[in-house]
């Protein structure tokens, strides 16, 4: 960048400074504003201007002010600068700041609970007993399989376990816990959640649980870190590396039929190893299943190659429904009730089909709103790729996830989750 390029920068980040304190519009003076940094183009044709927020209310209202007032902005700081071309004026907040504020207050919990590596789980696995199972609602291959791997390496070592019934499990993935569901009457002393990143996320009939969570193991960046004992880490693709982890720190090795579920939550969270979330260590751990006996070429052609005329006609469906917005960068997809009923569909089908929008060439972010039980009941699928980052728009809707593939829900018709998700990318994008 040219010394005059850095010159032009701090004096529209100094003259900018003292015309926001001076704009009278409600929107704009929602709290403390600050400029952070100031990039403008070589040909001074735009100019971004980052800010940062005390006590914002409304990011939507602010940046709807400010673009309100850029005109007039523009043209008081031309005549300030007296710029043989004044650039358009890009705002953008830098959340930087809110970010890192996040980072030391999920550190701050952190401090609070106490958090186990995989080697110090298998400990604590060792010296205890009678555990109880838990996976999240609307159950993929990452969390059953997760449960039935820990149930089957739990009893191979000799502990008592089960895992709680999943009224939402399909067949897909129903029958990898099938053989351990815990009976009525099972007196349990600790309960394990995996890959369950909430409390919202527990099944109708894990309710009571709530608050006697002994052991959380997980690898989503929203923890809400609502267990006694946490074992988290982010950078793993799924939550089956962590389990891999921890059982073979617990016994030195597994069996072919915990390597089968184990290979089931690896392949299905990372699309068969083709998303971007896949890693060495990923790959590694795949093939030390394989090695131990998992049937790859078997889960492989059941879970990624084989189709069902009812997901056939539902992928025709949606792909005829995608709307495409923001230069076609976002691709939007709907899923009704009556699409699903029309195409003779299940849920079994429904696994991850909010992968398809993503999948369009050009496209950053892929939408899938899915309309549930209720018309005004939407469940919300985002798919990213680099710069964009999923979980910061479905954390705008109280969802989470990770950086490439998060999820929300959002209490409206699917028109109006649209335009909802639409007034979040407009600050994005």
């Amino acid at each position: 960048m040219s010394k005059s390029i850095l010159r032009i920068n701090e004096d529209i980040q100094r003259e900018l400074s003292a015309l926001l304190r001076n704009i009278k519009d409600p929107r704009i003076n929602q709290g403390m504003i600050s400029i952070t940094s100031v990039n403008t183009a070589n040909d001074l044709s735009r100019a971004k201007v980052y800010l940062s927020v005390y006590d914002l209310k409304s990011k939507q209202e602010f940046m709807k002010g400010l673009k309100s007032a850029s005109g007039h902005l523009r043209y008081e700081l031309g005549r300030a600068l007296n710029l043989r071309h004044t650039p358009q004026l890009q705002f953008e907040l830098d959340v930087s700041l809110e970010r890192g504020s996040k980072i030391a207050s999920i550190l701050n919990e952190l401090d609070k609970k106490k958090t186990l590596s995989p080697f110090e789980v298998s400990d604590w696995l060792k010296d205890h007993d009678n555990y109880l199972i838990l996976t999240h609602k609307r159950p993929d291959g990452d969390t059953l399989g997760c449960a039935g791997a820990l149930a089957q390496g739990l009893r191979e070592y000799g502990k008592t376990v089960y895992v709680l019934y999943n009224p939402e499990a399909t067949p897909r993935y129903k029958r990898f816990i099938d053989d351990y569901i815990a009976p009525d009457d099972f007196d349990f002393d600790h309960t394990i959640v995996v890959d369950t990143a909430s409390l919202d996320l527990f099944p109708e009939n894990a309710e009571n649980y709530k608050d006697s969570v002994t052991l959380c193991i997980d690898h989503h960046g929203s923890n809400s870190l609502y267990a006694d004992l946490i074992c988290l880490d982010s950078d793993r693709a799924s939550c089956g590396e962590i389990v891999f982890e921890i059982l073979m720190a617990l016994s030195g090795s597994i069996s072919s039929v915990t390597a089968e579920s184990l290979y089931v939550a690896l392949s299905t969270d990372t699309g068969c190893f083709s998303f971007g979330n896949t890693t060495a260590n990923t790959l590694y751990v795949a093939s030390l299943l394989i090695e131990a006996g998992a049937p790859n070429k078997e889960l492989n052609k059941q879970l990624f190659r084989t189709k069902t005329h009812g997901r056939i006609s539902i992928e025709s469906k949606l792909t005829s429904s995608i709307e495409y917005c923001f230069d076609d960068k976002v691709a939007i997809a709907f899923i009704t009730r009556e699409m699903i009923e029309t195409a003779g569909a299940d849920e079994d089908d429904m696994d991850d089909i909010a992968a398809i929008p993503g999948s369009v060439e050009g496209v950053y972010v892929g939408i899938t709103i899915r309309e549930l039980s209720s018309p005004e009941d939407c469940k919300i699928s985002v798919r990213t790729r680099s710069p964009y980052d999923a979980q910061d728009i479905c954390s705008k809707f109280g969802g989470g996830g990770h950086k490439l593939a998060a999820g929300c829900m959002i209490a409206k018709t699917i028109d109006k989750a649209k335009t909802a998700l639409i007034e979040v990318l407009e600050e994005i994008m």
